[in-house]
């Protein structure tokens, strides 16, 4: 027998503004127990050169491609935020292709497709305005939003994120994914109430399980080894294997 791969594979994607850099607590987390593969999106980190994308049916496609030997064998999608719709929909368009979708979907702080992102438009606010949601947000660091030459380098791929969001449109005439979802929010995020977390069971021909964490938006920092034992729970299984 040879082994084809040692470990279940979660594919990690990012919210809004985050980069790959956002996973590394659970690359430590799991480490021997999940491959963790968190792909940089373009106009930030070693990408920053790369134009983002501000339309999410393109960059759904940029990471077909950049991803396409890691979304074969046994992998799951995890996304949070802006990554739970990143994840969705590639799985979406792996099955629209005849290819074997994630074997999982995990989602977390992220409205159900149908939702609207955002009744006021975060891409078309001024700099100001936008570094104003930001802090509200709670997710960027104070010394990072006061520095203005950083802000200029961030705030570009941070609008085109905002923009992925906020111009998505959920078609419900295509088929739910296969895979079974597991949803979970944070108890005090302001935006997204657990309870609208259901509604991701109509994305899924298997089903979703709705749970939350104490925290706001970004509950995940505040909850690395749980969410880890979650994915490693889920995920378990003997190593795959083919015949020689």
């Amino acid at each position: 027998m040879r082994v084809t791969q040692s470990l279940p594979r979660l594919i990690c994607l990012p919210y809004a503004g985050g980069s790959w850099h956002a996973f590394a607590p659970w690359q430590a987390a799991l480490q021997g127990q999940l491959e963790v593969v968190a792909p940089e999106l373009p106009g930030r980190g070693h990408r920053i050169a790369d134009a983002p994308f501000s339309r999410l049916p393109a960059l759904v496609d940029w990471l077909l491609d950049e991803l396409d030997r890691q979304l074969a064998d046994d992998f799951s999608l995890w996304g949070h935020s802006m990554g739970a719709l990143l994840a969705y929909e590639l799985a979406r368009a792996l099955e629209r292709g005849g290819r074997r979708g994630p074997r999982h979907l995990f989602v977390t702080g992220a409205l159900p497709p149908r939702y609207p992102r955002h009744a006021e438009r975060y891409h078309l606010l001024d700099d100001d305005g936008l570094i104003a949601k930001l802090a509200a947000m709670g997710g960027t660091p104070q010394e990072v939003l006061r520095d203005r030459d950083l802000m200029q380098i961030v705030l570009p791929f941070v609008r085109a994120d905002f923009a992925v969001c906020e111009t998505y449109a959920w078609d419900p005439r295509e088929p739910a994914v296969r895979a079974p979802i597991t949803a979970i929010g944070g108890d005090r995020d302001p935006d997204i109430a657990v309870d609208k977390l259901h509604g991701w069971s109509d994305c899924s021909r298997a089903g979703a399980r709705v749970s939350s964490l104490p925290g706001g938006h970004f509950f995940l920092r505040e909850h690395v080894a749980s969410l880890a034992e979650t994915f490693a729970r889920t995920l378990a299984r003997p190593a795959l294997s083919e015949p020689a």
